[in-house]
């Protein structure tokens, strides 16, 4: 079975019942924003199990836009916080299928990329096509 297949499999089977548990707790407000910012950080260690020291730092720069807007967006709550949040979950996937492009970072496991775009991709349609929804939840934590 290839990496991407596998990687796939991995991805339906974590998001699935990720988005349920984060929906049915309603930490939309707060989980995707954090979610969001842990991402470079799992690059970055996989740059650490390859003891490459480049890769951790370029896995650091490249991922400093999604950690400033995952913290701004946890910050600021507002609810164009959530298109932004859902764009930039968007954009972290076409991030993991085109990474190798970018650089190759060797403490990536082969099937990696295809689960954290999998993964990715499903939080922003989630986001995005359940925006109204959201919305109303998104905005009630801002007045507490």
């Amino acid at each position: 079975m290839s990496p991407n297949i596998i990687g796939l499999i991995i991805g339906f089977i974590f998001i699935v019942p990720t988005i349920y548990l984060i929906r049915s707790k309603q930490w939309d407000n707060s989980a995707w924003p954090w979610l969001l910012v842990t991402l470079p950080i799992y690059y970055m260690l996989f740059g650490l199990l390859a003891m490459d020291t480049t890769a951790i730092i370029k896995e650091l720069l490249y991922g400093l836009p999604y950690i400033a807007t995952g913290l701004l967006v946890w910050r600021i709550k507002s609810t164009a916080g959530l298109i932004i949040i859902g764009l930039a979950w968007l954009s972290h996937g076409l991030y993991d299928l085109y990474h190798d492009v970018f650089f190759v970072n060797p403490g990536v496991f082969s099937w990696y990329p295809a689960f954290c775009a999998f993964v990715d991709i499903s939080v922003a349609a989630y986001i995005l096509v359940f925006y109204k929804s959201l919305k109303s939840d998104f905005g009630k934590s801002a007045t507490k």
